[in-house]
């Protein structure tokens, strides 16, 4: 089975290269997993349906699939405590 290209927005390369080398690597592993396999993560719902979340350990990483072109899109990386409402800020930052 072919590996899933990533793609990371602007916003979830800042977010990874200011975390700590050990969480970092745990990032980096999580994502070859999901390039394995993208439906591992969970549908999240209400104002953020549409976006899939992978929890490795504490962190979460949240992403879209493109089946047709074999992408993942990574929109951005964050601790469990604030991440979904880090998120929903910048994305009505983004649509205003």
């Amino acid at each position: 089975m072919k590996k899933y290209l990533i793609r990371f927005t602007p916003e979830a390369s800042r977010l990874i290269s200011q975390l700590h080398p050990d969480n970092k690597r745990l990032i980096k592993n999580a994502i070859e997993l999901l390039q394995q396999n993208p439906q591992c993560g969970d549908d999240l719902q209400e104002e953020l349906e549409g976006f899939k979340s992978f929890k490795p350990k504490r962190y979460r990483i949240l992403y879209t699939i493109d089946d047709q072109k074999k992408t993942i899109q990574i929109y951005y990386v964050g601790h469990r405590k604030d991440v979904y409402h880090q998120f929903r800020l910048l994305l009505d930052k983004l649509n205003k």
